[in-house]
């Protein structure tokens, strides 16, 4: 149940960045919050979130951040 609430939380969050700004960075708290820490699943998972939002990851690195923009059109 939290996972599905911070995920929730963070789509808003990063829609609203995106409605501002080219592109959102999410760090490593926030993305542990909604997906533990899982190496190459949880790069997966995070690049799966974006499509889901139509949104891209643009870059994905364990520990640090992830960082999404939307689509090029």
């Amino acid at each position: 149940m939290k996972a599905n609430s911070s995920l929730k939380k963070l789509a808003t969050h990063i829609g609203t960045q995106l409605n501002n700004a080219p592109h959102c960075a999410i760090y490593a708290p926030e993305l542990t919050e909604a997906w533990p820490r899982d190496g190459r699943r949880r790069e997966l998972q995070v690049m799966s979130f974006a499509r889901e939002h139509g949104w891209r990851l643009r870059f994905y690195k364990d520990g640090f951040c992830a960082i999404f923009d939307k689509w090029p059109r």
